[in-house]
């Protein structure tokens, strides 16, 4: 009989595991074939195989609303510039009901199209929350608490053009929109200058969500990116538009407080190390301008325009990571995204209504006198007060209403509480209106019927697609012509240009220089300065014509086509159409390889008349080779290209070779920094029509340039030029650039040119970008110019400009970089460089020279006489006589370290009767 049931147990046994290895085989079976049913699942599992495409996102949206219709819904803020909806899915208890007073929240991802993790994060979430929901009374709170908007991708034209695995940006139409912008620079800023706010252009996503943010009164809000890993808080630029610049908000402390709930609940986001071998934030969070600045951003948009607390959370390092690491980030996110949504339910809220008929107050302001930012109740009179733990003091106003009686409230530490608030007429008799309740208020006096965003967002009418305007005009410009021409330009867009002359000819024409940036007239820390230069040879003049027509395209593009926006509001950029006017007076039209009007006035060529690496100065400078020196001592120039004729090819130095040395053959003379330039030549010669086919006048020679650039001594070696001399004597990396084999064209032949080159010398000019940028402060932040910022292995450093920021092109690879200074110990790290965007590598400097001014007073403070004198008579050079006590002493001193160090110090011994110190006064200069 036991055997019997024994064998009965082990047959149904059995049986249940072949029931459950079929069904099992089902669910596999039907995961490869993609069924979205599978997508829910009741236990709460997820797939995490593959990224969801638009078209799976839009059957998988669709079918989490049909299966879930009293939770779920989904919608569309308008179309992308391709056509794709702006898909998002509200989640909420009751979602078709109008939930009067209960906050709304969202999350936005894929913003930048190869930004990608969260948007699947936000898709994960959104099918957690509606699996899990029933079994699990955290997330029924959720939904009960809040109405929770999911917006995947803000960008579904940029994704869909990204390739997984590609960790960093590639080229365009992955980061930006298909219209080629950057959708976070997009947005209304608040420092916009005013022709940049009437000119500038929305694109239609940008539209959808302005329009999303202003209509809804969002509470609370993420903004998913990737490329580092770090929770930044508002603002994300500052009027200066620097670096390191802590652009505070008035709701700092409620940022900051959002920002670390998501940081300490990440697992590692909030860890005090390196992130990315790069960036370093203090506990995983950061101000979104100290980090870098980024005018135009969505986060300020929400806070300012919208009410909204909004922070951007970058997740991964990699941009867009293969799906295998996909389950790995959902588990390191899950707790931080729904601690954050939690946070919607601190604070205070209420209602304001009209203390006669009861009706809800639309556009009520609702102030905090500690915090200098008011928010507004929404067409119920709900408002929601999102404040860290305290007391505040809480004033409510309208227009065509008393102001409330100030009201003092205590912010619990956890949870919110509930303030009403009546407003009466002017007049009215009864004052003491004020509600204090824990409940909500009934709504039996409110219209319930169902309310709803408007998914129509944009229409394609509503969208101003602006085409960029080319030059009008291409003719020849002699110097009144040219002078004309520049002071109407700057005339017309005083806000973008500056125009300035660094010095005379020697007939006396002016060497005009026209500045195109956002804050003409000024350095701005930490942005880059560049240049352009042409007609040096005065008959060689292609040069000088597309500098105006590029005047042109940048003042009447800007604020108007956003990547010219982005290069003058980042780029400090300076334009000299002409270096030899007095060369270009003689030259003649047509000339296709001559030299007259080649030299300046007094027959010197200018590109033979720099002090050189190896020669010295050999000729007298001439006035005009002395303005570019001087010009280039003032302003801490980072790139630039000399504009000549006569051939087609991006020239590099070294335009000579080392006569000391042995050379075998070969005419080839590398700087060091040989890649660089050979990338930036590329950078100009690729994106021109015709110089990067390497064959530049084969009908007069048989010249030929691999990918059209070559090294200038091992085309042809001269002595004195102006590239080298920016390499070796300067920060500035100067190319050589042969824009035609005619020397001085024909007019009709202008446009031409322009058509040719006009790419070329806006990608060049981007290339100011590359490498490593940053500042060089000592230990109390204060910033030294003129450090040295060197590379291990690479023979070339550059200098801190006067606010001890510096820039230095790098190509992407590792590196050992160095700051030092003298009385300072160096400072060193190693980084990597990547494609894109410099990498900011800042340096802090401890003292190490008692002599320096900042170690005087501590010397003097902590030292006995006796100590100032023997640390004196070891420390100062030979011939400074340190007097006894009862003397009265002024010696002075000089001593060098090196070309750039000096100090002079002027010691006073003085006795006084009633004292057995000795006040030592130390004063310090540089030199």
């Amino acid at each position: 009989m036991l055997l019997l049931v024994i064998k009965q147990y082990i047959t149904a046994f059995v049986t249940v595991l072949f029931v459950l290895a079929t069904v099992k085989a089902s669910i596999a079976e039907s995961g490869v074939n993609q069924n979205h049913d599978n997508d829910i699942m009741t236990d709460g599992m997820l797939n995490f195989s593959s990224y969801h495409h638009y078209d799976n996102l839009v059957a998988l949206f669709q079918n989490l609303a049909t299966k879930n219709p009293y939770y779920a819904r989904v919608g569309s803020l308008g179309t992308s510039v391709e056509g794709r909806d702006l898909l998002y899915l509200e989640i909420t208890d009751n979602v078709a009901a109008k939930s009067i007073g209960r906050p709304k929240v969202k999350y936005v991802g894929n913003m930048h199209g190869d930004e990608t993790v969260g948007r699947q994060l936000i898709i994960y979430l959104s099918q957690y929350l509606l699996s899990e929901h029933p079994h699990d009374e955290r997330l029924h709170n959720i939904l009960t608490s809040i109405r929770l908007f999911l917006l995947p991708s803000m960008n579904p034209d940029g994704f869909e053009h990204s390739v997984e695995g590609n960790c960093h940006t590639h080229g365009p139409y992955q980061r930006e929109n298909a219209h080629k912008v950057d959708l976070n620079r997009n947005f209304p800023d608040q420092f916009d200058s005013a022709l940049k706010s009437r000119n500038k252009v929305f694109q239609p996503e940008t539209q959808a969500l302005m329009q999303w943010i202003t209509t809804n009164k969002f509470l609370l809000s993420i903004n998913f990116h990737a490329g580092s890993e770090v929770a930044s808080y508002p603002y994300d630029d500052s009027a200066k538009h620097g670096f390191k610049i802590n652009s505070q908000a008035p709701d700092d402390e409620f940022f900051k407080l959002m920002a670390h709930t998501y940081a300490n609940a990440h697992p590692t986001m909030h860890q005090n190390n390196r992130k990315c071998n790069e960036d370093f934030f203090s506990d995983g969070i950061t101000n979104g301008a100290f980090w870098y600045d980024v005018p135009g951003g969505m986060q300020d948009y929400n806070y300012l325009h919208g009410d909204c607390m909004e922070i951007t959370v970058e997740l991964t390092c990699c941009k867009y990571p293969m799906a295998s690491v996909l389950e790995t980030e959902w588990v390191k996110n899950k707790e931080a995204l729904l601690q954050t949504l939690e946070l919607a339910n601190i604070g205070v809220r209420g209602f304001v209504t009209d203390v006669v008929t009861n009706e809800p107050i639309a556009n009520a302001k609702i102030s905090v006198d500690e915090i200098d930012k008011s928010m507004t109740s929404d067409e119920f009179g709900a408002y929601w007060r999102l404040l860290i733990p305290g007391s505040y003091t809480l004033r409510v106003s309208k227009e065509g209403y008393d102001t409330s009686q100030p009201l003092l409230i205590v912010v619990p530490e956890e949870g919110h509480i509930v303030r009403n608030i009546t407003l009466q007429s002017p007049g009215f008799v009864e004052t003491d209106h004020i509600q204090t309740t824990d409940n909500m208020p009934t709504t039996k006096s409110f219209d319930l019927t169902t309310v709803s965003f408007d998914g129509d967002a944009v229409s394609d009418n509503d969208v101003a697609i602006i085409e960029e305007q080319d030059p009008t005009e291409f003719v020849h410009h002699n110097h009144e012509a040219l002078t004309t021409f520049l002071i109407h330009f700057s005339e017309l867009y005083p806000e973008i240009t500056r125009l300035y002359s660094v010095g005379k000819s020697i007939s006396g024409k002016d060497l005009w220089v026209m500045e195109i940036s956002d804050n003409p007239g000024v350095h701005e820390p930490g942005e880059p300065e560049f240049k352009y230069i042409a007609n040096m040879h005065g008959n060689e003049v292609v040069g000088r014509e597309l500098l105006l027509n590029l005047i042109e395209y940048l003042c009447v593009n800007y604020a108007k086509i956003e990547s010219v926006t982005q290069r003058v509001d980042n780029i400090r950029i300076h334009l000299m159409p002409t270096m030899n006017p007095d060369g270009y007076a003689k030259a003649r039209e047509g000339d296709v390889s001559g030299v007259y009007g080649r030299s300046n006035l007094h027959g010197v060529d200018l590109n033979r008349n720099f002090p050189d690496q190896f020669y010295g100065q050999k000729l007298k400078q001439e006035p005009e080779t002395k303005a570019i020196i001087n010009w280039m001592k003032e302003i801490p120039f980072v790139m630039s290209a000399n504009m000549h004729g006569g051939s087609l090819v991006a020239n590099y130095p070294y335009d000579e070779r080392n006569p000391n040395k042995k050379h075998a053959g070969s005419h080839y003379s590398k700087t060091p920094d040989d890649d660089v330039f050979i990338a930036i030549s590329k950078a100009y010669s690729e994106a021109h029509k015709k110089m990067h086919t390497g064959r530049p006048c084969p009908e007069r020679e048989r010249s030929y340039f691999e990918k059209g650039i070559t090294n200038g001594a091992q085309w042809y070696e001269i002595y004195g030029s102006m590239q080298d001399w920016n390499y070796v004597y300067t920060n500035c990396f100067e190319i050589t650039l042969e824009l035609g084999c005619v020397k001085y064209p024909m007019e009709a032949d202008l446009k031409a040119y322009w058509d040719d080159n006009k790419h070329a010398m806006l990608a060049y000019i981007d290339e100011v970008h590359k490498g490593i940028t940053g500042f060089v402060k000592d230990s109390n932040g204060k910033v030294l110019p003129e450090a040295t910022i060197s590379v291990e292995e690479r023979n070339h450093d550059v200098k801190s400009a006067s606010d001890g920021d510096y820039w230095r092109l790098l190509e992407p690879g590792s590196y050992r970089v160095t700051a030092s200074l003298q009385g300072y110990s160096s400072d060193t790290h190693n980084i990597v460089v990547r494609n894109g965007y410099a990498t900011v590598l800042n340096f802090s400097l401890q003292v190490s020279d008692p002599f320096l001014p900042s170690s005087i007073d501590k010397l003097i403070a902590t030292s006995t006489s006796t100590q100032l004198i023997n640390t004196l008579s070891w420390k100062l050079p030979s011939g400074i006589v340190v007097a006894a006590a009862g003397s009265n002493v002024i010696s002075t001193g000089r001593f060098s370290n090196n070309l750039y160090y000096s100090l002079f110090v002027t010691i006073n011994l003085k006795v006084y009767v009633k004292s057995v110190f000795l006040k030592l006064s130390v004063r310090s200069m540089y030199c």
